[in-house]
């Protein structure tokens, strides 16, 4: 048994081990021959006949699944039989399904095999179609670069035929032969074209010989003018003492003459004629000089040569070059570096916009007592305007703050002219300058720094821009100034600056005075007849809050009569129990206008012009009669004399025992209104009447 056991077990091994090698030959050769036969039967096959016993098969398949579904429902021996064979028949169905599913692949893959063949035929027609394409583009090209081909001999402007046939000899021009022949024609212009140059050429060498000639004369003659420098500085050194002497001041003058020819036109304009008015006037009522940086100023004329036109045709290709350096940065540098360069060139570009001159010039006007207004004057270069810095030079300090206050140069300036504030740019151009320069704010932004640009400025310079810019040339470059209109400007401006100059200091010694409590009358005018009873207690400066916050000036306000331009001030005058609040607004051109008071009275209650008759008619005396008997004074001092006459009257005849009768009054009170005499007349020792 051993024996047959393990012989049976060696031929199962060998037997197996032949099965093997054969399944290893047999599947590759088997599978390849089916799939073969498979691909000739899905191309032999139509696929809608496939398509339909696909669905045939699909519905037999339901079908059995349903009578299986039946016979297990039934659970018999026969019904078992019947499910076996059906099990059977549905496996070969699903067979069928699967070889409808191969032959189904192989088309779709046959079909996107062919697709591809016919996708490469089409790329490569279309790849040829494009290099035929090319090819005629290019010889299009050639063929219009050979019909546009210009010889060198067009670009040379010949003289015209008339003339050629006039002025060149016969054996140049022959008629006969170029008449006839358009080649032999030009051949014979260019001849004389050439004969022309030639002769034109040796004139040229004779000129720039001679010119040389005269330019070694004229180094010549320099030198020997550069050779009398040193001994002319020394005659000039040696005149020194004898200029000093005379106060001839010609060592100074020729060092304003050197700056003076570096101002800008406006600025040297307004030199000249601040200079001739200083001669005429006197160093003691206007000086004028000038100040910066002269090196700066002469490598600035030097730039300014350049012709404008062709930096203007360049603007557009800089900003593109600009554009790609900016572009390239950003490559190449971090994102917050790229920022902060960005706002470095803009903070750059905004002063190159608000440049000033180098060069300003100092106008100092001086009144007798020694108070003098000094003026800067500088000339913004890109914005072309005039702007005005200035200080007030005092010969002692000046006591108290309302005092001091009407002495500030802004106060001063301040409507010099009627609507002349200088808080805005008169050039209509600035705005549209500011703006393509990438400044948001506009000009009165930068007044603090710069200077206010007053239209008497401009003028004075020979600036009207209202004048000179119509709506074609709206953003013009170049303004040219106008001597006659800065003549007169100056003139006009000098003669008004020191009349407001003048009336300010004899103001604020008004003014150091009512501080004081002091009420004393201006020169010229006449002291009061009667005694004041009542006293000037108090006097200071206020702002416009607490001015336009008082019921008392409700009404000047509104009517416009009170601005916040206006210099204000509060005076109280008490006299026992009653007090007077004064609120005092002065013009900027005091005293050619009088100053206008709006009265609150404390007594009894609270009294002012809009609930009680006795304030009104005192307002109404002291704000609208000018005049006096003998003379016609507007000033403060005289003003303030008179509401305490007023406030006298109005509690005497009040018939309170606190306030006796101290004045002569014909009648205390009259009428429906019953009217105080307010009206003061010099007859016998003084008396007073009504209106």
């Amino acid at each position: 048994m051993g024996k047959e056991d393990v012989s049976t077990k060696k031929r199962r091994k060998i037997n197996t081990t032949t099965s093997s090698e054969a399944s290893k030959q047999a599947p590759v050769d088997v599978y390849t021959r089916v799939v073969e036969f498979e691909e000739a039967e899905a191309q032999l096959r139509p696929a809608e006949k496939d398509a339909s016993l696909f669905k045939k098969i699909c519905q037999d398949v339901r079908y059995l699944f349903a009578e299986i579904s039946e016979l297990k429902a039934k659970d018999t021996d026969e019904a078992r039989e019947k499910i076996n064979t059906k099990r059977i028949e549905a496996s070969l169905n699903l067979v069928a399904l699967k070889k409808l599913n191969r032959l189904e692949k192989v088309r779709t893959r046959a079909g996107r095999d062919a697709l591809h063949k016919e996708k490469q035929r089409v790329d490569s027609t279309h790849l040829l179609l494009q290099n035929l394409l090319y090819e005629a583009d290019h010889l299009n090209k050639e063929v219009t670069k050979c019909l546009q081909f210009k010889s060198k001999d067009e670009e040379i402007e010949l003289v015209p035929l008339e003339d050629f046939y006039k002025d060149a000899p016969s054996e140049i021009s022959r008629p006969d032969l170029t008449k006839n022949d358009e080649h032999q024609l030009q051949l014979a212009r260019l001849e004389w074209e050439l004969r022309q140059r030639r002769e034109l050429s040796s004139a040229c060498h004779e000129l720039v010989a001679s010119k040389e000639r005269v330019a070694a004369a004229i180094a010549a003659a320099r030198s020997r003018l550069d050779a009398l420098v040193p001994y002319l500085r020394d005659v000039l050194k040696s005149t020194k003492p004898l200029q000093e002497c005379l106060a001839l001041r010609l060592d100074d003058k020729r060092d304003e003459a050197r700056a003076a020819s570096l101002l800008p036109a406006p600025l040297f304009l307004l030199f000249a004629n601040v200079s001739a008015y200083s001669d005429a006037l006197g160093a003691e009522t206007v000086t004028v000089g000038i100040s910066g940086d002269e090196d700066e100023a002469r490598r600035l004329e030097q730039l300014s040569n350049v012709d404008t036109d062709l930096v203007a045709s360049n603007d557009s290709d800089s900003e593109q070059e600009n554009n790609d350096d900016d572009q390239r940065e950003k490559k190449k540098r971090h994102h917050r570096t790229a920022k902060v360069s960005k706002e470095e060139k803009a903070e750059a570009k905004k002063k190159e916009v608000l440049k000033k001159h180098p060069l300003s010039v100092q106008v100092s006007v001086k009144v007798s007592d020694g108070t003098a207004l000094n003026l800067i004057f500088s000339n913004l270069l890109h914005l072309k305007i005039v702007v005005v810095k200035f200080t007030v030079s005092l010969p002692k300090p000046v006591v108290g703050v309302s005092a001091a206050d009407v002495l500030n140069g802004h106060c001063i300036l301040n409507n010099l002219y009627p609507g002349d504030s200088g808080n805005d740019s008169p050039h209509p151009a600035t705005s549209y300058l500011l703006k393509s320069a990438g400044i948001s704010e506009s000009f009165d932004h930068f007044i603090s720094e710069l200077g206010k640009p007053y239209i008497w400025a401009q003028r004075m310079c020979g600036l009207d821009f209202m004048a000179t810019i119509t709506e074609d040339q709206k953003f013009a470059k170049n303004i040219q100034p106008c001597p006659s209109l800065s003549v007169s400007t100056v003139e006009n401006f000098i003669l008004t600056l020191r009349k407001r100059l003048k009336s300010r200091v004899e103001l604020m010694k008004e003014l150091q005075d009512l501080e004081s409590g002091k009420i004393l009358p201006a020169k010229g005018e006449v002291p009061c007849p009667v005694r004041l009873s009542g006293s000037l207690t108090q006097w200071q400066s206020i702002a416009w809050p607490e001015y336009s916050q008082s019921s008392s000036t409700a009404f000047l306000i509104s009517e416009g009569l009170v601005n916040t331009n206006d210099m204000l001030y509060r005076a109280i005058i008490t006299r026992q129990s009653a007090k007077l609040v004064a609120l005092v607004a002065l013009r900027s051109d005091y005293p050619k206008k009088a100053p206008i008071f709006s009265l609150t009275l404390h007594w009894n209650g609270t009294h002012h012009a809009g609930i009680n008759d006795d304030i009104r008619d005192i307002e109404r005396v002291i704000n609208t009669d000018q005049t006096s008997e003998e003379n016609k004074s507007l000033t403060l001092s005289a003003k303030i004399t008179k509401l305490l006459t007023c406030l006298d009257i109005l509690l005497e005849t009040s018939g309170s025992s606190e306030f006796p009768p101290d004045k002569v009054m014909l009648c205390p009170v009259r009428g429906r209104n019953r009217v105080k005499p307010y009206k003061f007349l010099k007859q016998g020792t003084g008396v007073f009447v009504q209106y």
